[in-house]
């Protein structure tokens, strides 16, 4: 079952995005990649495509792909440099699959 996000993503994703702030709660962090996933298409992307992308929000390239790689939203291949969108969804199968994806979105659980 896909999560829905207990708050506004489009004013946390802008929020983060102009205080140049990547979040380190991983439950937060789905929101902005979730966000960043929007400019992609079905296609298969070069790097310095998907570092174009990634730019339009954030300096750091190498971080943003490595997460959106690390929780399963792209995979890459290694050899040809090229990346592809697997899912655009948060789903509870990923937070149950991660620990800390676990614990963070637990701590948000009955919050208004």
């Amino acid at each position: 079952m896909e999560i829905v996000f207990p708050f506004d993503m489009q004013k946390f994703f802008n929020k983060c995005v102009s205080n140049k702030y990547f979040p380190k709660n991983d439950f937060e962090k789905q929101a902005v990649l979730l966000m960043i996933l929007k400019d992609f298409s079905d296609d298969v992307y070069e790097e310095a495509a998907v570092n174009v992308i990634i730019h339009k929000y954030y300096s750091d390239d190498a971080l943003i792909r490595r997460e959106l790689i690390n929780f399963g939203y792209m995979l890459r291949d290694p050899r040809k440099g090229r990346y592809w969108v697997v899912k655009r969804v948060l789903t509870d199968s990923d937070i149950d699959a991660n620990t800390r994806l676990k614990r963070h979105y637990a701590a948000y659980k009955g919050k208004p």
